[in-house]
């Protein structure tokens, strides 16, 4: 296992847009770990106490194209379609600072945009020692740091925006995925192409008003290794107490569906009972959660207890 070091630089970052026909960045072994880092949105143009009009300036230099920055590709050797990517998120060291933004209700898939038509954006600093950030108003927000893209290339040719997920992840947005859990990913061509961005310090499930504690990873250390004999649709995770199924469509209830019917599968396989015995535990023991309601495709992702197994 060698651990391989790939920093966000002009040269190693895309802006706004994924696509299979990138080059790698860098090339990988299977189970070899990567310690990269990100920037903020809109290659970081927009600074720490920066007011609304740099956001609307950095967006319309971007115009077309999603706002994160993606670090990456990186090649993992001996992937190929079919298999599964398998990414151990062993550590995550975010930034100091953070911002939250809305934009003006035209142009916002925020839940409640119609409410709210003026476009704004706070900043935050980050007790990086408390894991905490003062909101005011008196609350402490605790920082849950995770990698809100994390994907491989996607299985059809041409541009993709950054803002929308799909089958090979990316803009996953899911805020389970913090250090100590695993994400599964489907490889959809050879080397699987895998790439991260869109750090958050802290996320509310839904992301209800289209962003997050948008911030930087100082360091992210992942572990990438391929596995065979398992093919999956969607992307799936695993923490210390849970397995998580997801899916992602315009429409959320289609993603509800096959994200419950992913998870149907998992336990019927798992624990060897018929599927209909595994669809009523999920509806007595499985928690579906809205992962996000901002971006373009819906996520849902389904979390069943681990301890709910007795062997």
């Amino acid at each position: 296992m060698t651990t391989h070091t790939l920093l966000a630089a002009p040269d190693t970052i895309q802006v706004g847009v994924i696509d299979r026909a990138h080059a790698p960045r860098l090339r990988v072994a299977s189970g070899d770990e990567v310690q990269l880092s990100t920037l903020n949105l809109w290659a970081g143009e927009v600074a720490f106490g920066d007011p609304f009009e740099k956001v609307v300036a950095a967006r319309q230099r971007y115009a077309g194209k999603g706002p994160h920055t993606i670090t990456g590709p990186i090649a993992v050797a001996g992937a190929r379609r079919g298999d599964v990517l398998r990414v151990d998120v062993l550590q995550l060291d975010v930034g100091p600072t953070a911002m939250n933004l809305m934009t003006p209700a035209g142009q916002s898939r925020g839940v409640l945009a119609a409410d709210f038509p003026e476009g704004s954006v706070r900043h935050f600093r980050l007790d990086r020692e408390t894991m905490t950030a003062d909101f005011g108003y008196g609350i402490a927000v605790p920082l849950r740091p995770f990698l809100g893209i994390m994907g491989v290339a996607p299985p059809d040719d041409g541009v993709h925006v950054s803002s929308v997920p799909g089958p090979f992840g990316g803009n996953i947005d899911c805020a389970e995925l913090v250090a100590g859990t695993t994400l599964y990913l489907p490889v959809w061509m050879d080397d699987a192409m895998f790439y991260a961005g869109d750090a958050h310090a802290a996320q509310g499930h839904g992301e209800v008003n289209g962003t997050a504690f948008e911030t930087t990873m100082d360091s992210a250390r992942l572990r990438l290794t391929v596995e065979t004999g398992r093919t999956l649709e969607a992307p799936q995770a695993e923490t210390p107490t849970h397995w998580i199924t997801m899916d992602f469509d315009a429409d959320l209830h289609a993603a509800a569906r096959r994200a419950l019917a992913a998870m149907v599968d998992f336990i019927a396989q798992r624990a060897d009972m018929p599927r209909v015995e595994a669809y009523r535990l999920c509806s007595v023991a499985a928690d579906l959660v809205v992962t996000q309601m901002v971006n373009g495709n819906r996520g849902i992702h389904v979390k069943l207890a681990k301890n709910i197994f007795k062997t």
